[in-house]
């Protein structure tokens, strides 16, 4: 180790070191409670600058890591996350009467894998990183331990994570045993050197470490946990999970994918990865049509959308990943102001979140209906909202890469996705306020981050070239 490698790594060592002080803090200084939001919150934001400040070397750790502007990219995307959801859930905790530092202890930790995993190069490392991103949402899933619906939930995420885990660690196993390596850019050689289809061992260990991906990402058919999972987690740890896992493990399924291109997108394998992405639109925007839970609807429309993210990856090229980078970002604002409205629209966290008990809000509370609103409007993809750009950047390449009717079939996906989107759109504004009017709090720091990611949407959505732009530069370190 030298001082450079630890010098890279000043940002996750942030995290780390916050985590364990809030959870020092909440045994012996109890009464810092209500402030604990808000140092997790300012962990994070030292965390983006050192980020920033630091230089970018590319391989560091004897080459285990890749920091480069592409893992700035990601970390800037997890730490917006990051603060975004510390903010929106101290009000929740305290509504709730869960606020202690293992929380904050245990998202920053779950940040820290997420970073790791999107810039690590090793496969242990990618297998390490995700253990530490995973067991840190496995007790953040079940953190209220007095509700058995979050319990099911954590105990669901539990058991079909390690069932991916094992999956991947298997995958890494038969690629190692193939190449010789752990390292990506070894495998690259390794694999130019022989034809992909003359090697049956590495076939086996790409798909398996596909399958594990799959589990993480909710594509069908790995996607059975995300229903209930979103429905019984808090609702804050619903938001930091519909996003930020699946990011950093897009991305490293598109350093997998830059490892082994152009010989993966042969006959067999382009097939394989464009029926995933198409099956996951489809069931995923056809099952949300008949859900009531606003979280389980969301649950469902997070399958969709990472079909959508994955069409980026099967039109593998430049425009490819920037579309799946620029997708990432959107997604994040879009799903975070969502989880945000939904936390505040709720009024015990063992009773569904219905989409008929929203009648009437748009009136009632109309800051927070209109950024509800505004999510949903994105996420159907409808200009001139961040959504729209995302699947247009997603859907231009596949048609550069001659896959047209991959993006007609995004595009009729997407029309189907505009039915359950403006239905809540239409309770909102359209039906009149029930009889008994639900008691829902507006807590200012719900409203905050539900304004910041309604103003992103928008002004991303108009003024896309800074975010498209940064996305091109970080595409760049893995297709040229």
């Amino acid at each position: 180790m030298s001082p450079n490698d630890l010098a890279t790594i000043l940002p996750e060592l942030v995290l780390v070191l916050a985590g364990g002080a809030l959870v020092l803090a909440d045994a012996f200084a109890p009464a810092l409670r209500p402030r604990f939001g808000l140092l997790a919150g300012l962990s994070a934001v030292v965390a983006l600058l050192l980020r920033w400040v630091e230089p970018l070397p590319g391989p560091v750790w004897a080459g285990a890591l890749m920091v480069d502007p592409l893992a700035r990219f990601v970390d800037t995307y997890i730490l917006a996350a990051l603060l975004l959801v510390a903010v929106m859930a101290d009000p929740y905790l305290a509504r709730t009467g869960t606020r202690y530092g293992e929380f904050y202890g245990l998202l920053l930790w779950s940040a820290t894998g997420a970073m790791v995993l999107a810039k690590a190069d090793n496969l242990l490392v990618v297998f390490v990183a995700l253990e530490l991103l995973s067991i840190s949402l496995y007790v953040l899933n079940a953190f209220h331990r007095e509700s058995g619906i979050s319990l099911e939930a954590g105990w669901k995420y539990l058991v079909l994570g390690a069932f991916a885990s094992a999956f991947l660690l298997f995958g890494i196993a038969l690629l190692y045993g193939a190449t010789g390596t752990f390292s990506l850019r070894a495998t690259a050689d390794v694999i130019g050197a022989v034809p992909l289809p003359a090697r049956p061992l590495l076939l086996a260990a790409l798909a398996l470490i596909l399958t594990g991906f799959g589990f993480k990402l909710a594509l069908v058919p790995f996607h059975a946990w995300a229903p209930d999972v979103y429905q019984g987690a808090p609702t804050p740890v619903t938001a930091f999970l519909s996003v930020v896992p699946k990011g950093a493990a897009l991305i490293v399924l598109a350093r997998v994918v830059a490892t082994v291109s152009p010989q993966i997108l042969t006959p067999r394998w382009l097939p394989l990865l464009a029926t995933v992405a198409v099956a996951s639109q489809t069931l995923g925007n056809l099952v949300a049509i008949a859900q009531r839970d606003v979280k389980r609807m969301l649950a469902y429309s997070g399958i969709a959308h990472m079909g959508y993210a994955l069409v980026g990856l099967v039109a593998f090229g430049f425009d490819g990943l920037t579309g799946v980078l620029v997708y990432l970002a959107a997604y994040t604002f879009m799903n975070i102001a969502a989880f945000a409205v939904v936390s505040a629209f709720s009024e015990s966290e063992d009773e569904p979140h219905l989409i008929t008990d929203l009648a009437g809000q748009g009136w009632q509370r109309p800051f927070l209906s209109f950024s509800l609103a505004l999510s949903m409007f994105s996420l159907a993809g409808i200009p001139p909202t961040i959504g729209f750009v995302a699947k247009f950047l997603v859907f231009r390449a596949a048609v550069n890469e001659d896959l047209v009717w991959l993006a007609v079939v995004g595009v009729l996906n997407s029309l189907i996705s505009v039915f359950f989107y403006v239905r809540v759109v239409y309770f909102l504004y359209m039906k009149p306020l029930q009889r008994r009017a639900p008691s829902y709090s507006e807590p200012w720091l719900v409203k905050l981050v539900a304004g910041v990611c309604a103003l992103a949407m928008v002004v991303l959505g108009v003024f896309p070239a800074w975010l498209v732009s940064a996305a091109e530069f970080a595409a760049r370190i893995l297709v040229r």
